[in-house]
């Protein structure tokens, strides 16, 4: 418990904003005559599952219920003081995201008898942020066999998990800047290729980035050997 207390304190002040903001909306929905909303979005922007409206309101805090049970689940094991600091950064990106997600689809959601659609730009946006965040991160991120780059070259070795994780955090950030950059053109049906950064960098942070620096480290460590 004492792990994550500072966590679950956050977690729960998160618990009681997405309440606040679900019971305003269904308030909302309920004044409206809403008998049925959206609760998912296909690629093209158009509802393809609906949920009455209690049902909506109340996903977004039996999730965040569940990350609370999975924290406090978490605090009974041991840590390292670096696994304890990317853990607290996850739980609580995760939970940061949630709060936001839960107000952009509710929002659509409440707008949707009056012809209103999911605002995708929005959700380019917390996308765009969720990426430059987690990449900040992983540059700073030490070796741990649960979060980060888990692959045998970066376990077996710390200085190539330090390389991979500082290119790779460079590379996540970068993803993150592309996918704010598609807001402007959203719009727009080719604008999916803003997202094609984030998928080149995902093949080239588990593949590419991994063999080169193992490559490097080993190479140094031989000149070393030798001399």
């Amino acid at each position: 418990m004492k792990t994550f207390r500072r966590e679950l304190i956050i977690l729960f002040i998160f618990f009681l904003i997405i309440s606040a903001v679900s019971i305003y909306f269904y308030v909302e929905m309920d004044k409206a005559g809403v008998k049925e909303v959206p609760i998912h979005w296909n690629i093209h922007n158009e509802p393809d599952n609906f949920a009455s409206p209690l049902v909506a309101v109340l996903i977004a805090p039996l999730v965040m219920l569940a990350l609370m049970f999975t924290t406090w689940g978490m605090s009974i094991k041991k840590y390292s003081d670096s696994e304890k600091k990317s853990a607290r950064f996850i739980i609580l990106l995760i939970a940061a995201l949630f709060v936001f997600l839960n107000w952009v689809a509710l929002k659509a959601g409440s707008g949707y008898s009056r012809g209103e659609t999911f605002d995708i730009s929005l959700l380019h946006i917390g996308l765009g942020l969720l990426f430059i965040l987690i990449g900040n991160q992983l540059g700073k991120m030490r070796p741990s066999y649960w979060i980060g780059i888990r692959i045998p070259a970066t376990l077996n070795n710390e200085e190539v998990w330090n390389r991979v994780h500082r290119k790779s955090g460079r590379l996540m950030v970068l993803s993150g800047i592309f996918i704010f950059g598609r807001v402007f053109f959203s719009q727009y049906t080719w604008s999916w290729i803003f997202y094609i950064p984030l998928f080149v960098s995902i093949i080239l942070m588990i593949v590419v980035i991994p063999a080169i620096e193992k490559k490097k480290v080993e190479k140094i460590r031989g000149e070393k050997t030798k001399s």
